[in-house]
């Protein structure tokens, strides 16, 4: 909870048309910041993922649909490109508490279980 990642996407060569339109993840677990190109190429970008809270999921992906994507000649991309998995875990631990016996008299005992 509370952190947030760094989502990098590298092209093989410059392009343009690249943008979060493209970019395909669960919006219920989490959200990606606007992209920001870095250098001047055209070759890499970035964006900012932050985790929603109450969230523990163990499978996550983001994906790239590339039909959008543009290289210098004007070649659109095809098909998907698809992080690693990654888990997220920003729900907060839960505990449940039960007593054996509601109604104690003196010299009675009861379990109590967390």
């Amino acid at each position: 909870a509370g952190e947030t990642a760094t989502v990098t996407f590298t092209f093989r060569e410059s392009v343009t048309g690249f943008g979060t339109e493209d970019i395909q993840y669960d919006t219920s677990k989490g959200t990606l910041s606007a992209l920001t190109a870095v250098g001047t190429d055209g070759k890499v970008w970035t964006a900012t993922y932050t985790p929603s809270s109450g969230i523990e999921s163990a499978t996550n992906t983001i994906r790239v649909n590339l039909a959008g994507v543009l290289d210098a000649q004007g070649n659109a991309g095809a098909g998907s490109a698809s992080s690693g998995n990654f888990s997220i875990d920003t729900k907060p631990p839960e505990v449940t508490v039960t007593i054996s016996d509601s109604h104690l008299s003196a010299g009675e005992t009861a379990t109590v279980t967390f």
